[in-house]
């Protein structure tokens, strides 16, 4: 078949899914592309400037995890003092990367050729579109925790970065306690909670995810959301708390709050007030009185329940013993270039695993990642940041995808020059 014969078959087909998928034909715009590519580059731009102010998890969930986000033009650029009360609507990584997902995937059937000569740039682009979808399902259901083990414990359980909880919990049996926990979604949504589990309800007056809190004068009213309280704490602390904005900065300390009544068949039981500590409930640290939000007494009927409001937790059908930790410092400095953890995975009724968890070097385990995230060897704990992501072999299969039409594209021409070189020679 002659090349002008194979033009014309070409364009044809081009013809025929044109009229096919007439709806196709807009999306798989080249210009588009490069619309929402250079969009792209400005919502990097923006998000990297934002990091400054808000942190990197801040500039993450407010541009790369949104459809869109307002921003504003920072005050100490040029014009910054008339233009900062402006804000400005800049398209978020959801909409850019899904409008990019249908770009690439409209002209990837409305456009390419499925012939020997286009195969490798079929599979590039196949590749990038799976490495686009890949990451849109990585910020969707990605979970990010953090799992913290003392020398010689261990732990089964893990804690979101960001999220809490209020566990209710019955101590009455001293070898078996009876947990209750009510989501950071039934907290926000407020109205009375109840469970069968909970002899009692608990009817929501106010819920943060952040908050300043200070011990007013034992004379002094407390005022806003913790006036109303009577029970426990907050009320013998004399506790005052403002609501603010969750600071998602990598320095940030969010101290949740809830203000809440329990009642019973009976009647009132109280109003409490309850704070979520960001280090795990150590609250001897921040004043002797407020040492007992970590566990909130109440007796009822015969027994002994506590509450406490803490950072959702995930409990894991195997725990992690810590044995031992150890740092390496850079000589003559006190700059850490390595931490390691040797930890033990005990499985019930399954034969221990040993690893050690270093930088650079997780541990993978039934789905989860435990990358070395902290280490204190003076108190001898360490801390996991816990990452679990079903795509993490997304963006691999795609690398190799695109490289396989890269040498395959290379390849082919390399081969068609060298023969037309051959004849011509000949």
């Amino acid at each position: 078949m002659s090349t002008e014969s194979k033009t014309k078959k070409g364009q044809s087909t081009l013809a025929k899914r044109k009229a096919l998928f007439p709806w196709l034909v807009p999306l798989a715009s080249l210009r588009l592309t490069l619309t929402l590519l250079s969009l792209s580059m400005v919502l990097i731009f923006i998000a990297t400037l934002e990091q400054v102010e808000i942190g990197i998890r801040g500039a993450q969930a407010k541009y790369f995890e949104s459809l869109f986000g307002i921003w504003h033009y920072p005050i100490q650029f040029w014009g910054g003092e008339y233009l900062n009360s402006i804000p400005i609507p800049i398209p978020g990584g959801w909409l850019l990367g899904g409008l990019l997902i249908m770009n690439l995937t409209a002209a990837y059937l409305i456009r390419f050729q499925w012939t020997m000569k286009k195969f490798g740039i079929q599979l590039i682009h196949l590749g990038i579109i799976m490495l686009l979808g890949g990451q849109l399902v990585t910020q969707a259901i990605q979970e990010e925790s953090r799992m913290q083990i003392n020398k010689g414990e261990s732990s089964n359980y893990i804690e979101r970065f960001h999220g809490v909880e209020l566990a209710l919990i019955d101590v009455t049996d001293p070898k078996q306690e009876t947990v209750v926990s009510i989501p950071q979604e039934l907290l926000e949504e407020g109205g009375s909670i109840s469970s069968e589990d909970l002899p009692f309800r608990v009817s929501v007056k106010s819920f943060g995810s952040n908050c300043d809190f200070n011990l007013v004068g034992s004379k002094d009213k407390r005022v806003g959301v913790s006036k109303e309280v009577d029970q426990g704490v907050g009320f013998s602390a004399n506790l005052s708390i403002k609501p603010k904005s969750e600071d998602y900065s990598s320095e940030a300390m969010n101290f949740g709050y809830l203000v809440f009544e329990l009642t019973d068949a009976t009647g009132s039981l109280g109003t409490w007030l309850t704070l979520s500590h960001p280090a795990g409930n150590h609250w001897w640290k921040e004043s002797p009185k407020l040492a007992g939000l970590a566990f909130q007494p109440i007796r009822h009927k015969g027994k002994l329940w506590g509450l406490t409001l803490r950072s959702k937790r995930e409990y894991l059908p195997y725990s992690i013993e810590l044995l031992g930790i150890e740092n390496e410092f850079y000589q003559g400095t006190e700059t850490p270039f390595n931490f390691e953890s040797d930890v033990l995975i005990n499985m019930d009724g399954n034969e221990g695993r040993r690893a050690l968890v270093y930088m650079n070097t997780p541990l993978r385990h039934e789905g989860k990642t435990f990358y070395q995230y902290q280490m204190n060897k003076a108190a001898d704990y360490t801390v996991f940041q816990v990452i679990r992501n079903p795509s993490w072999l997304v963006p691999y299969i795609s690398c190799i995808v695109v490289s396989i039409g890269l040498l395959w594209q290379f390849g082919f021409h390399l081969v068609r020059f060298l023969r037309k070189n051959s004849l011509q020679k000949a």
